[in-house]
């Protein structure tokens, strides 16, 4: 990986950062606070901005932003049908930015692996009712997990 790349980790690193206190925020309160969620956007933007500059790989920053923007509408429209909070929207929009630097396909991948996650974690706890599915739940760690764990395998060249 040459040194302009390196840039393009801006925004992860930003999420790394806030995503334990937006973790506990969530489970506690049930909500991403704008304050921590909506910086990884411009952090982002930043860091892959001026590693488009340093590479010349403007086309990989088209696709981030085409990722994001398709993520935002989708959960928008999963926020109106589907009763996906909004903080959940922006945190999958900006995971989609950073992630879709690196790929197409990987922002789908942190959401599929988040969701399998919050699964395999919140299904035996409906069948042993233990919890309700009419309760809403916190969703932010899970999407975190995600998106973390897929920048642990993606395949840096």
């Amino acid at each position: 990986m040459e040194f302009g790349e390196w840039f393009a980790f801006l925004g992860p690193a930003y999420l790394v950062a806030v995503a334990v206190p937006l973790a506990r925020i969530d489970l506690k309160q049930h909500r991403l606070p704008n304050r921590l969620v909506l910086p990884a956007v411009p952090i982002t933007l930043l860091g892959q901005g001026t590693s488009a500059s340093i590479t010349g790989e403007w086309s990989r920053l088209g696709q981030a932003l085409l990722a994001m923007t398709v993520a935002f509408v989708i959960g928008v429209l999963l926020n109106r049908f589907a009763s996906l909070g909004m903080g959940d929207v922006k945190l999958i929009a900006a995971a989609s930015l950073m992630l879709g630097w690196f790929g197409p396909l990987w922002p789908l991948v942190a959401v599929c692996l988040a969701f399998t996650l919050a699964s395999l974690i919140v299904l035996p706890k409906v069948l042993l009712r233990r919890l309700s599915l009419k309760r809403s739940m916190a969703l932010g760690p899970y999407l975190l997990v995600g998106i973390i764990g897929v920048f642990g395998v993606l395949p840096f060249n």
